[in-house]
């Protein structure tokens, strides 16, 4: 998750302004696209977690009912 914060507080330390020329719009596209990169393998990251989870206690309850 600290990709993510990273990415945010970047973009959050920038001051608003207008993006004047081609280049920096190009810029801007290029960074919103690796943030959205870094956001669905958190999503990605975040299932996989939540499967482990879920199978963990899957285990446990079997344990426990022996």
């Amino acid at each position: 998750m600290s990709r993510l914060r990273r990415a945010v507080s970047r973009l959050a330390g920038r001051k608003p302004r207008p993006a004047s020329s081609a280049p920096d719009v190009a810029r801007l596209e290029r960074e919103l696209t690796e943030v959205r990169r870094e956001l669905d393998e958190l999503r990605s990251e975040a299932r996989r977690a939540a499967e482990l989870y879920d199978l963990v206690f899957e285990r446990l309850g079997e344990d426990a009912a022996r």
